[in-house]
């Protein structure tokens, strides 16, 4: 189950030619969510409306960037964006870290309510502590 549906993809995004490409993107960005929302203890079994509507929106915000191109020309399958020129016939791919798997923004992580930090401190042992003075 995704927290997005197609519809709501196409409806933010525009329509995509490989539909089931995009429901596996859905499917992949939902179980990252449902991971990221267990590891903090967040209980979505039963969402608000307002909670749903935030899950969905990460969701296809998540699949839109692992979505394969569908531009007309072909850009190789690490290129994060291309640059091309009609003359004198000029092409330039420019490469960063693959999205291969959906991730979670520092923006969605706080949208879910999950991105806000926590600090910590550790008080140092001494011999003291070990005294019965």
């Amino acid at each position: 189950m995704s927290y997005a549906t197609v519809e709501q993809y196409v409806a933010r995004y525009g329509a995509v030619d490989d539909v089931s490409m995009l429901q596996e993107c859905l499917d992949d960005a939902s179980a990252v969510i449902d991971a990221a929302l267990a590891r903090a203890g967040i209980d979505y079994s039963e969402p608000s409306d307002d909670f749903a509507d935030r899950l969905m929106r990460v969701c296809r915000a998540m699949a839109n960037r692992v979505m394969p191109s569908d531009s007309g020309y072909e850009i190789p399958q690490d290129a994060t964006s291309a640059s091309i020129t009609a003359g004198p016939y000029s092409q330039s791919f420019n490469f960063a870290q693959s999205y291969g798997t959906p991730k979670l923004l520092a923006s969605e992580l706080e949208l879910l309510g999950i991105g806000r930090g926590r600090y910590r401190s550790i008080m140092p042992h001494t011999w003291a502590d070990d005294c019965d003075a």
